[in-house]
């Protein structure tokens, strides 16, 4: 389905309100959903799929009607299941003159008081799902964090494309230990600060190595049709969707660069994003969606789009909404980067691009709360939490304990 062809219907800006960081737009979904009592149902399972927070798909090499895309998944820096930086997280908060990373804080908007504090600390969900049977992946000085850690299609050692200095579930905490203090800047925005000590990866527990021979939390040779299947259906479901309401960004070329929140209606929104064949792009701003207990969305990207950010943020309001309830969802027939983020916090928000033909996600300098689904995913400098696309009761994450602080439990022994 050519989502740029859905006329624009449905949407109607409510007014802007002025805040003291500038003009923030508030635009109001006039959905035709229907209003639930608990959390949103969405017309297609997500049972395997909401264990992921990164799902490649794409062979190494073509196979079976697939385009090659190298890599299924390739990380470099940081950590996966977990955020331990403050937020937004600067170059140097770590003790001994260490750097931390990845640095955003002055380069990403604050985060703003009418979005939830974004979780810091180890939050177990940094499970990757490689689903070609041709598919491979690569982690470059990553922590992982999760209760699966890598599920490969290939059989191993060919699922691995040279993994290194990387570890499941290290109980040292590589690549670094995390003491969060609190809001820095209390009634004024949502950020958060906290002090560490670097454990380079002489410091971790060697045990915990994801790289060959030691293979720590990595399995090859799973099935994962029954997760194809679920995505397929899900694609087919998606497209076919009616629409509650679409947002034009024609007449700004595609680009929103100031404060912008999206209020949902109760129940699930289907809201399309359409540009005039421009690419869609978020610049120097936070785009904060917001809505009330038990609502959700879909966001489908025009076709003839990409969805860019660059120095922003994508946060989940705090009037209700679960994160892990806005999805952003492109279908679009090539191998671009369908999605491509420079400079970002996510929170509670998932991506994918479900077209099969060798579309790739591509952050660079990130952290937060997300789920990754792609032919092809590259990350740069990551700090991410689990936030899977699964707005039914009991399967998203929807409180932080303390200021900014993911509910912590003890490490279990899962290598």
């Amino acid at each position: 389905m050519d989502f740029g062809k859905i006329k624009s219907a449905g949407v109607r800006a409510r007014g802007f309100l002025r805040r003291a960081a500038g003009w923030t737009a508030v635009f109001g979904i006039a959905a035709g959903a229907v209003p639930f009592a608990g959390a949103a149902p969405i017309p297609f399972p997500t049972l395997q799929s909401s264990p992921y927070l990164l799902i490649g798909m794409g062979p190494e090499n073509a196979m079976g009607g697939q385009p090659g895309v190298g890599q299924a998944v390739n990380v470099n820096n940081f950590e996966l299941g977990a955020n331990k930086a403050p937020v937004p997280s600067t170059s140097g908060f770590l003790n001994g003159g260490s750097s931390g990373g990845p640095g955003l804080l002055g380069n990403v908007p604050n985060i703003p008081l009418n979005a939830k504090p974004v979780g810091s600390g180890i939050c177990y969900g940094g499970n990757i799902a490689i689903t070609s049977p041709g598919g491979v992946f690569n982690l470059q000085d990553v922590g992982v964090y999760g209760d699966l850690g890598v599920r490969a299609a290939r059989s191993l050692p060919g699922a691995n494309a040279g993994t290194q200095n990387s570890f499941f579930n290290d109980p040292n905490h590589f690549p670094n230990t995390f003491t969060s203090t609190g809001f820095t800047n209390p009634g004024v925005n949502h950020n958060t600060g906290g002090f560490g000590n670097d454990v380079n990866p002489g410091a971790a527990v060697q045990s915990t190595r994801m790289d060959a021979p030691n293979y720590a939390g990595v399995m090859g040779g799973v099935d994962h049709s029954p997760l194809r299947n679920e995505l397929a259906n899900a694609r087919a479901v998606i497209g076919g969707l009616a629409s509650t309401g679409t947002i034009n960004l024609s007449g700004s070329g595609g680009v929103i660069n100031s404060a912008t929140t999206i209020n949902l209606s109760p129940g699930l929104n289907v809201i399309d994003l359409v540009a005039g064949g421009s690419d869609i792009s978020l610049n120097n701003a936070n785009l904060v969606i917001d809505g009330p207990a038990g609502s959700a969305a879909i966001f489908r990207v025009a076709s003839n789009s990409k969805f860019l950010v660059s120095n922003g943020n994508i946060l989940i309001g705090n009037s209700g909404i679960a994160l892990g309830s806005v999805v952003f969802v492109s279908d679009r027939q090539d191998n671009a980067q369908h999605f491509n983020i420079n400079n970002a916090v996510l929170n509670g928000v998932a991506f994918w691009t479900l077209g099969l033909r060798g579309g790739e996600i591509n952050i660079n300098n990130a952290q937060g709360c997300t789920q990754l689904i792609a032919d092809k995913i590259t990350l740069n400098d990551v700090r991410f939490c689990r936030c899977a696309f699964t707005p039914e009761p009991g399967t998203v994450l929807t409180a932080l304990l303390g200021v900014g602080l993911f509910a912590s439990r003890r490490l279990r022994a899962l290598v």
